[in-house]
């Protein structure tokens, strides 16, 4: 068998196992988002508030963490 052969069937078996890899990282990075979304389902019902407190808390951290920027309105500068 000559090295050129010998370097194909090693690029083959390298091809197949990237490809389970990335089905691996997939699957992973599937199961993290699960993980995270019923640890904020379980955050929220957990907490004893209406829809309507919910929805005025999220949109006061918005606030917080996405304050306006200073000048963006301000075109006369």
């Amino acid at each position: 068998m000559s090295k050129l052969e010998k370097l194909k069937i090693e690029l083959a078996r390298a091809k197949k196992k990237s490809g389970e890899w990335q089905a691996r990282v997939r699957d992973i990075e599937k199961q993290i988002t699960d993980c995270e979304n019923t640890e904020i389902l379980q955050a929220v019902r957990s907490i004893a508030a209406s829809p309507e407190e919910l929805r005025g808390l999220l949109d006061m951290l918005r606030a917080v963490k996405d304050p306006p920027q200073a000048g963006a309105d301000n075109n006369n500068i």
